[in-house]
């Protein structure tokens, strides 16, 4: 948590800053709404009894789109409410992290007329804010000639259908894809998004196909399979998105439960995938709170510590947000100055024992002197205290 100290001159000027920013530009933010769980009034507090927190999973109450069928008239409504949950349009390639709006990938536009192969790690879309790993060895997209994996295996293109024409795509070698998001243009920089969602070509098995849901620090969100539909060249879409504050850095995407290659028979279920729809990235790196995702105990109080380092300029807005509340104004009351090695800590002393059990999210937004901004959220599990 690094080393709090008492404000001088310096920090002083710098808290009065960050104070004035965000509640200046912030307070009446069009994002704010009702929470989806929690207290109904602004929240009390965090709390965290030193050696007491026990890591553990924190479930988003997520929109969950879905549906499958057998061509693409089936699943189109899903996908465009999905779309529509994102919120405006989609930014294609534009560098930066834009003020709304989606990213999408639907692999059509990559030259070839038969199999591309993409080196693990994939990076040919990182203008898009999404780059791909893989346990196996690479990645494949289909032709546009020689269609629908033929070149892997014959049969395929009896199995698979396109929701958008010609091109599908699928990890070689393993059969589970992780999505990495960073800032458009800026692949080096890691970032979140608020959703994702992806089109899947035939899923056989109710449990073969799955999407889990990961917050920048490695906390499992969710996770659910993706719907089946009998027969062959049938499509399915699962989007997930989250409006309680909740910030997604990674995507494991398991499509099938074989490697391409085998014949489909038996139990065994080949799956391709198709467009893939998610969220604006904003940055991740640099911004960290602190108490991390996991299980706190409802005891007594503790220091919640926003640490932000390497800013890459003044700060001149923001917001915090709980369970989808705009709460800046209840934290900046309390927030005080500290500091870290390289970097800022704003903490905040909260009392404890207040905050309900349930799951709970926090969500904290810089934005910059330079107009980029920084995003990062945690969820809290609380969970009753029955020691004396």
């Amino acid at each position: 948590m690094g080393l709090v100290t008492q404000p001088d001159g310096a920090h002083s000027q710098k808290l009065a800053v960050f104070r004035v920013a965000i509640r200046a530009d912030m307070l009446d933010s069009p994002r704010m709404q009702q929470p989806t769980s929690g207290p109904s009034s602004l929240p009390t507090t965090i709390l965290l009894v030193a050696g007491l927190l026990v890591a553990g999973p924190a479930l988003a109450a997520p929109l969950v789109r879905q549906a499958s069928g057998v061509n693409a008239a089936a699943i189109q409504a899903s996908v465009d409410q999905f779309r529509a949950d994102l919120g405006g349009a989609n930014n294609g390639v534009t560098p930066g992290t834009q003020a709304s709006g989606r990213r999408e990938i639907n692999w059509d536009a990559v030259p070839g007329t038969g199999l591309t192969q993409d080196p693990n790690p994939m990076p040919r879309f990182a203008a898009r804010g999404a780059t791909f790993t893989t346990p196996g060895t690479a990645f494949g997209i289909s032709g546009s000639t020689v269609t629908e994996f033929a070149e892997v295996n014959a049969s395929y293109p009896t199995l698979f259908a396109t929701f958008s024409v010609p091109k599908l795509f699928a990890p070689l070698g393993s059969n589970v894809t992780e999505v990495w998001f960073n800032v458009p243009g800026t692949q080096a920089v890691a970032a979140g998004v608020t959703g994702f969602g992806a089109v899947f070509t035939d899923v056989d098995s109710a449990t073969s196909t799955k999407l889990e849901y990961f917050a920048p620090d490695g906390t499992l969100l969710y996770e659910s399979w993706v719907p089946s539909w009998s027969g062959n060249e049938t499509l399915a879409f699962l989007g997930v998105s989250f409006n309680a504050g909740e910030i997604v850095g990674r995507v494991r995407i398991t499509s099938g439960n074989t490697t391409f290659g085998p014949d489909e028979s038996g139990a065994l279920d080949v799956v391709a995938m198709d467009d893939f729809i998610y969220g604006e990235p904003v940055a991740t790196a640099g911004l960290t709170i602190t108490p991390e995702s996991g299980r706190l105990f409802r005891t007594a109080g503790i220091d919640m510590v926003i640490a932000l380092q390497g800013a890459p300029g003044s700060v001149i807005g923001g917001h915090i947000l709980f369970d989808g509340l705009n709460a800046t104004s209840y934290f900046l009351s309390c927030v005080r100055p500290g500091s870290t090695s390289g970097g800022q800590t704003f903490r905040c002393p909260l009392p404890g024992g207040l905050l309900p059990p349930g799951d709970h999210t926090l969500q904290v937004e810089l934005q910059f002197s330079n107009q980029t901004r920084l995003r990062t959220a945690v969820r809290w599990s609380i969970v009753t205290n029955t020691e004396p």
